[in-house]
């Protein structure tokens, strides 16, 4: 019996990480200031990767709905296993899972690398949502200077 437990316990893993994609975000900002959150990903996703853009988007959607509908602020989900976005996961060394803050104001562009931060804090969502919107305002406060 417990012989046969491991294997099985591998194939849901396996199975729960196999296929769970989200709907594809695809709004981009417009004009010369804006930020960019960019949440990269793997073909096989795990709890935590879906748990990191469960979050992020919940705190996108629920603090900074007006600045993303006035198309200030966009929420991207990129496959970095396509090859179509080879040069974005180049840009960003996103070789898997990496979630990023972009912010550009008139055409030149800076941005934080959250992915240490999302992946110590993904089981702790008052402290990922406080950490993200630090990072957030911070990017909003230098489009906006």
């Amino acid at each position: 019996m417990k012989i046969y437990l491991l294997p099985i316990l591998t194939l849901l893993f396996f199975t729960r990480c196999n296929g769970q994609t989200s709907p594809k975000y695809t709004a981009q900002t417009s004009g010369p200031n804006r930020i960019e959150v960019l949440d990269f990903h793997n073909e096989h996703r795990c709890a935590t990767c879906l748990e990191i853009e469960r979050l992020t988007l919940q705190t996108l959607e629920q603090d900074y709905a007006d600045a993303m509908k006035n198309g200030l602020i966009s929420f991207r989900l990129i496959n970095a296993d396509e090859k179509a976005n080879g040069e974005i996961v180049e840009k960003y060394t996103a070789y898997g899972t990496t979630l990023i803050v972009s912010s550009v104001k008139e055409s030149k562009e800076e941005f934080v690398d959250l992915t240490n931060f999302a992946f110590m804090n993904f089981n702790k969502e008052k402290k990922f949502i406080a950490g993200l919107k630090k990072e957030l305002d911070a990017a909003l406060q230098r489009i906006r200077s």
